[in-house]
């Protein structure tokens, strides 16, 4: 329910420096971390948030999958994501750019 302009928080949810501060990470980690693909954020009402029970359970089997060596095969595959979205945005910029280029001609 909103209160005066102001949104309310989701509950189970929570913003990125919540869950830093119950990890006892600091905030970069957490942004880290969802780049690599181990945590993700969802819509809420409130904005995009992380939920608390769903990045919980993944960062822990992330500190499982490190202390066993998996790690890096994690790693790899988040490589390999971050390097697909990479190609993706580049497309897109071109795919912009060749429009914004057709709506004025020289």
């Amino acid at each position: 329910m909103a209160t005066a302009g102001r949104t309310e928080e989701t509950p189970g949810y929570c913003k990125a420096e919540d869950l830093a501060s119950l990890f006892a990470l600091p905030s970069q980690s957490i942004s880290q971390l969802t780049r690599d693909g181990v945590l993700r954020k969802e819509d809420t009402p409130a904005g995009k948030r992380y939920n608390v029970v769903k990045s919980t359970r993944a960062y822990v089997q992330y500190l499982r999958d490190k202390a066993d060596g998996r790690e890096e095969n994690v790693t790899l595959e988040s490589k390999k994501l971050e390097m697909l979205e990479a190609e993706a945005r580049i497309i897109k910029a071109k795919a912009d750019a060749a429009e914004q280029e057709a709506k004025w001609p020289i």
